[in-house]
């Protein structure tokens, strides 16, 4: 076992060593009204993320997420309606990633993500998975931080049948598609 350990740590250290490492994510928070004389309305979001540069210009990685959402929801999430029950729901993610960097000017470089997404909801709602691609932005703030931005997805999400089977393939653009984070580099 001390082997294991030991030999783990040497790849962990000649890794970072190479500078080729990252380590990040994005915390996301909104709280409003859904409406007039609506109940407020809670959304909390985290997602940490882990990658490694294979060349300047490709990378892989694996972002972790969970969503948490408390508020007026009907069957089909947040809703409008006169008949509204209060509960939470929440959701883990799990989408690992291949990064391909198009273009760098400066402190900025343009990518995009190609992504396989698997999304598990609580309540036995099910599991949603996403095949897609997103675009990105990343400003170097120094030597070992990066500022992130994502905007917009386009891809297909299709799920189980205790998420009621739903297949969609779309491009969103909105401002619930849009993300920002912090990398570290090792």
């Amino acid at each position: 076992m001390k082997k294991v350990l030991l030999m783990a740590a040497f790849a962990v250290a000649s890794l970072a060593a190479n500078a080729q490492l990252y380590v990040g994510g994005s915390l996301g928070f909104q709280a409003g009204k859904s409406g007039d004389g609506a109940d407020n309305v809670t959304k909390f979001e985290i997602a940490p993320e882990i990658g490694y540069n294979l060349s300047e210009d490709f990378a892989v990685g694996i972002a972790l997420g969970f969503k948490s959402s408390n508020g007026d929801f009907d069957n089909e999430g947040w809703s409008t309606s006169p008949v509204k029950s209060s509960k939470s729901l929440s959701e883990f993610n799990l989408n690992p990633y291949a990064r391909y960097t198009f273009w760098k000017t400066g402190i900025a470089s343009f990518f995009v993500d190609g992504t396989v997404g698997f999304t598990f909801m609580n309540e036995d709602r099910g599991m949603l998975i996403g095949l897609g691609v997103r675009p990105g932005v990343k400003l170097a703030a120094s030597e070992k931080v990066d500022l992130v931005a994502k905007l917009g997805y386009l891809g297909y999400q299709f799920g189980n049948d205790k998420a009621g089977k739903p297949s969609t393939f779309g491009l969103g653009l909105d401002n619930s598609d849009i993300s920002f984070g912090v990398y570290y580099n090792f």
